[in-house]
């Protein structure tokens, strides 16, 4: 993913966002090119690492087979925060206009993708992924029905190795632009992104703004910037 360094997320940014997903696309490698399924995944952090992410396919749904039948392979699991189309006004400023643009949040997670066909280890994440959401009804079921259950699919658990995320929320523009963008972004039901943006593009261009009127004040007396 092309992630300049200004639009970076932090590591704990990055796996909070991964946390908060709710479903992402799971992408690998097949026979005849890449192959993408939507699907709820739980991520479980680790102590000393990425953690990893457990969830479950469909059994007529080939993906798991690559992993299956070759050993875990390489996989990359695509998750969103929030996003929404930036209209040209709101980033335009007298004299300075502008182009419309999408702003959003997304993570990339990286990993080795293993199966599980081991019906205590399905049961086991189709229980926690379920209570995740707030749903207990699987323990509610007869055992037959859960036996049907655990028959229809296969688990999978993606083995993280490497997490990144970007958010390209404006916070390469002034604060006066970022306000603009919020302001119509709350007035076009865009709540989440001018969420995002108020608590984190916001601050960081008023202390950039800030550290550079502060330079320039230096420099009008006099001073080197260094001193």
């Amino acid at each position: 993913m092309y992630v300049p360094a200004h639009f970076a997320l932090t590591a704990a940014q990055s796996l909070a966002v991964l946390a908060d997903a709710r479903a992402g696309d799971l992408v690998t490698n097949g026979p005849e090119g890449p192959v993408a399924t939507y699907v709820p995944m739980l991520h479980e952090p680790a102590a000393d690492g990425p953690g990893r992410l457990i969830g479950h396919l469909s059994l007529v749904n080939d993906q798991w087979r690559i992993a299956a039948d070759g050993g875990p392979v390489d996989a990359l699991f695509i998750v969103h925060g929030p996003g929404d189309y930036v209209e040209a006004g709101w980033l335009s400023t007298p004299g300075a206009p502008s182009v419309p643009t999408w702003n959003y949040v997304t993570v990339h997670a990286r990993g080795r993708l293993v199966v599980h066909t081991e019906p205590e280890w399905v049961l086991d994440a189709v229980r926690r992924l379920s209570a995740a959401h707030g749903d207990a009804s699987v323990d509610e079921l007869e055992p037959g029905a859960v036996a049907k259950l655990l028959r229809a699919v296969v688990g999978v658990e993606l083995q993280l190795d490497r997490v990144e995320g970007k958010a390209k929320m404006s916070q390469n523009k002034t604060p006066q632009v970022i306000g603009q963008v919020i302001d119509g972004l709350r007035q076009s039901g865009g709540t989440a992104t001018a969420d995002w943006m108020e608590q984190h593009s916001l601050p960081r261009a008023i202390a950039k703004a800030d550290l550079l009127a502060g330079i320039r004040g230096r420099q009008d007396e006099g001073e080197s910037p260094l001193d």
